[in-house]
């Protein structure tokens, strides 16, 4: 099954960007343009999200599965610059795993190698069950205060609309699907030292889902990795920050495709 609803804009080398759960590609509106006049930018919806329907059989290996479909179905034979935010970060990871020669550079923004501990796949589980009786309220109640740092709550109304609004906007069948593949997903702590491309690793200061100490150590695996955080932004960087978030990314993606 493939993708149906993928952005696709500019042209040059390109840029395969995997959004965030419980989001879609579109929470990459504001980097397009900027990306776009020198690579060709491909930001699908997984699926379940945005207007991708639902997999038969979710995972996060199906997820890469079919954003290589999308490559295929787009004819892009170029290995991409491969970027990934939270969940799209498992999915790059799952993506590098089956498809090395297709990866030319790796970001990996508010992410992180290690599969979930038994005690966060019961919490996930356990939000499956509210999503299926109460449904999007349950999710807003469960995610949403984790998803920003403590700033933009503070000073930033209307990225806080943004993301609320985009949380109650996912579908509840595409949220109990993620829920369960990133539960489920491999380890790819044993990938790390085998990783050869040029990697960006980037974390938010403030950011409640993943500490930054731990993607710190994850780049620190990743021979030759460039490790920045981002100050006064929590998970979703990309949102919260993105004038210093452009300045790491753009800077560094322009720099991999000049070599």
């Amino acid at each position: 099954m493939a993708l149906h609803s993928i952005i696709e804009q500019g042209s040059g080398a390109p840029l395969l960007l995997l959004h965030a759960f419980p989001l879609s590609g579109a929470m990459w509106r504001r980097e397009i343009p900027l990306f776009a006049p020198f690579l060709r930018v491909i930001a699908p919806d997984l699926p379940g999200f945005g207007r991708s329907p639902r997999a038969p059989q979710p995972s996060i290996a199906a997820m890469a599965q079919q954003a290589a479909e999308v490559l295929d179905r787009l004819h892009v034979q170029d290995p991409v610059v491969l970027a990934g935010l939270s969940m799209g970060g498992y999915v790059a990871f799952e993506f590098l795993r089956q498809f090395p020669r297709r990866v030319r550079a790796l970001a990996l923004w508010s992410t992180k190698a290690a599969a979930d501990t038994p005690e966060q796949q019961q919490g996930r589980f356990k939000l499956i069950e509210r999503v299926r009786q109460e449904g999007s309220e349950a999710l807003i109640q469960a995610t949403f205060p984790k998803l920003l740092g403590r700033t933009a709550f503070a000073s930033q109304p209307a990225v806080v609309a943004e993301v609320e609004q985009a949380v109650r906007d996912a579908s509840p069948d595409g949220v109990i699907d993620a829920l369960r593949a990133m539960a489920q997903r491999s380890d790819s702590r044993p990938l790390l030292p085998s990783i050869s491309c040029p990697t960006l690793v980037l974390a938010g200061a403030e950011d409640a889902v993943i500490p930054p100490q731990e993607s710190e150590a994850m780049a620190q695996a990743i021979r030759g990795a460039r490790f920045e955080t981002i100050p006064e932004a929590g998970h979703l960087l990309n949102l919260e920050r993105p004038e210093a978030f452009h300045e790491c990314a753009v800077t560094w993606i322009q720099q991999v495709v000049k070599t």
